[in-house]
């Protein structure tokens, strides 16, 4: 989507698609293996604990998905390529180093930062000085989605002894934090948009992803694990929803 706003055409955004999905493929199957002992104590279900998917089945799972993810970034330019390299790493950092300790947020937020770079540098070779403010943004979006995150694995965290920003400040409190991160990064996407001349079409569309956001919320404050769960991935999806909607406005506005 984001390569698409940028005036990529379907081959390349497609490529680009195809690489950033191998690179998070390699990035959950490397998660998978590294949690692997945790998982037997509270997520039995996970395929490697539960016997349907050897240790090195996963990691040969692991090596083409990383390697599908890298020609595809390839065949579009070096700087996709280097963006998808430095994604790939952060993602085995969080993975294999600091997922479980009250640092886990961060490769998490620099990921998710990492994403509009990849798709607008693959699209237009470049950057415009006003691109960081949007990468600024996705950082925030990123951190407040890893917060939303630690709160739907709270109790498997909990269960394993692993820390997490929701473990150390507890449920309500990080709660509280995901709440205001939504507030500051809605209220900035809605006042950058009417500053810079705000599209009709973009509008309701980005109030739409604001209304999801708010019901992701309201879904990771369920006691239910799994409707916790739901909770986080609805608000990745309204950060999806409003994101797109506001590149597109400020594309539209000549802001980029």
């Amino acid at each position: 989507m984001i390569a698409l706003i940028a005036g990529a055409d379907g081959s390349v955004a497609t490529r680009l698609a195809f690489g950033m999905l191998g690179l998070q493929f390699a990035i959950g199957t490397a998660n998978d293996v590294a949690d692997a002992s945790r998982d037997r104590l509270s997520r039995p279900h996970k395929p490697i604990v539960a016997g349907l998917v050897e240790p090195r089945q996963a990691r040969a799972v692991f090596v083409v998905a990383a390697g599908v993810g890298l020609v595809a970034a390839a065949s579009v330019g070096a700087a996709p390529l280097a963006v998808g390299l430095v994604g790939l790493g952060d993602g085995l950092v969080y993975d294999l180093r600091l997922k479980g300790t009250a640092l886990s947020w961060l490769p998490f937020a620099v990921g998710v930062g990492l994403l509009p770079v990849y798709a607008w540098i693959g699209a237009t070779g470049g950057l415009p000085a006003a691109f960081w403010g949007i990468v600024a943004m996705a950082l925030l979006a990123g951190a407040v989605l890893a917060v939303a995150n630690a709160v739907a694995d709270i109790e498997h965290d909990r269960q394993a002894g692993a820390a997490s920003v929701a473990t150390i400040l507890g449920r309500d409190r990080a709660i509280a934090v995901d709440a205001a991160g939504l507030v500051l990064l809605q209220a900035t996407v809605l006042v950058s948009s009417v500053v810079t001349g705000l599209s009709g079409a973009a509008l309701p569309v980005e109030l739409a992803g604001i209304a999801l956001g708010w019901l992701g919320l309201g879904l990771s404050a369920a006691p239910d694990e799994q409707v916790a769960r739901l909770g986080w991935e609805v608000q990745a999806v309204a950060t999806v929803v409003m994101g797109a909607a506001w590149l597109a406005a400020l594309g539209s506005a000549g802001r980029l």
